[in-house]
């Protein structure tokens, strides 16, 4: 199968594949070939034969993944938290990371705290005042490498899969590469993925017409692949259209309705401790560029309030307040997400009733250099909005 002119390095390498059992590992050995493989004429058929062989692996490797997530999603509803307040956000870490104190210095909780692991047995929710709203946070008991294989470690990343924010609680005196290694692994592993863009790769299932790919340009890779994995997987009569600049592995995410997209922020917590600027430094180097990071302290109580704000952007979330003609504004404000226009403020208010018989709005709006201005249903709405609605 081989032509005789290949290198010493792509030998050494499709023995290390060729003894490799591990089906996940032999998929990395045989994109490690791949990337040795001569790139002449006379490999092409070669090329062509492994490229089919590993989209062969990964489809393998899918259908066991889906398999066991479908043999986990038998467990039980116990313990399963209801949404509450204007947003939810989950607190995640290993154990001991500083998560139950930080969530009792923002909170009237009074949540276990302790150096033992485990000291929450299981997800634990409180409210944290906002401004005029509330928000809930719910601390998920510490994860470890293997969580996922756990029945506390499922119920609690069901929990976090669903949740609209997710605080990734670092202890700056623990060590940083150890607690991500493990927080992030076990987030993967539950098809969690951290701000990532969902709408990358667009998969549309049809009738008839066979595998039909849009945005070649867009994948990151070779267009072969993606014809070889969708047909490894008998996937026909699909539409693929990668819109923006994609991998295989949104590929993959793409054709899997479990995966969660949540948004997600690090918490930095022990910060008076010894060495925690050169710990945060590390941190900030290292995952700045993928999570905004707020550095705290519960036992001085440093830098709560930032971090409170940095929760609530990002939950994505606006406050408008309802006025009626000749009165204050309403001091309970509407929650709606970021995005909404007044229609949607309408129905909110009075569903169908407001938008049928609406006939303009006005918004006062205090940083704007118009304070007071009418407006229509498809008006965009912004953070501290005043809406008066005006109908017939």
């Amino acid at each position: 199968m081989c032509p005789t002119n290949v290198s010493p390095e792509f030998d050494r390498q499709r023995q290390i594949y060729e003894d490799t059992e591990d089906l996940a590992q032999r998929i990395v050995e045989l994109e490690k070939l791949l990337s040795l493989a001569p790139r002449h004429k006379g490999a092409e058929r070669m090329v062509a034969d492994y490229r089919k062989k590993l989209a062969k692996l990964k489809a393998e490797l899918a259908k066991r993944r889906e398999q066991e997530r479908a043999r986990r999603s038998g467990g039980s509803e116990e313990g399963a938290v209801r949404k509450e307040g204007a947003g939810q956000v989950c607190f995640v870490g290993v154990a001991n990371s500083g998560k139950s104190a930080l969530i009792n210095a923002v909170t009237n909780a009074d949540l276990t705290v302790a150096d033992y692991p485990l000291s929450t047995p299981s997800p634990t929710p409180a409210m944290m005042p906002f401004e005029d709203i509330k928000i809930q946070l719910v601390e998920i008991p510490g994860l470890f490498e293997g969580a996922t294989d756990t029945s506390i470690g499922r119920q609690s990343l069901t929990i976090a899969r669903n949740t609209d924010c997710i605080a990734l609680v670092v202890d700056l005196s623990q060590d940083i590469e150890w607690q991500m290694r493990i927080v992030l692994g076990e987030l993967d592993k539950a098809r969690i993925r951290l701000n990532r863009e969902p709408t990358a790769v667009r998969i549309e299932r049809v009738g008839s017409g066979g595998l039909v790919v849009y945005g070649k340009q867009f994948y990151q890779g070779n267009i072969d692949e993606v014809y070889e994995y969708l047909r490894a997987r008998r996937i026909t009569n699909v539409i693929v259209r990668f819109q923006k600049p994609a991998t295989f592995d949104q590929l993959v995410d793409a054709l899997d309705a479990s995966v969660a997209y949540v948004r997600a922020l690090i918490i930095a917590t022990k910060g008076d401790v010894p060495g925690s600027a050169e710990a945060f430094e590390e941190l900030r180097r290292e995952y700045g560029d993928r999570f905004e990071i707020v550095p705290t302290s519960a036992v001085k109580g440093e830098n709560l309030d930032a971090m409170k704000w940095a929760l609530y952007d990002h939950l994505d979330i606006l406050r408008v307040y309802t006025k009626v003609p000749g009165r204050k504004r309403e001091d309970r404000p509407l929650v709606l997400p970021e995005g909404s226009v007044v229609e949607d403020a309408a129905r909110k208010i009075h569903k169908e009733l407001f938008v049928k018989r609406f006939r303009a709005a006005v918004i006062y709006r205090e940083d704007d250099r118009i304070k007071r201005r009418q407006v229509g249903l498809s008006y965009p709405l912004q953070d501290g909005d005043v809406l008066q609605l005006m109908h017939r």
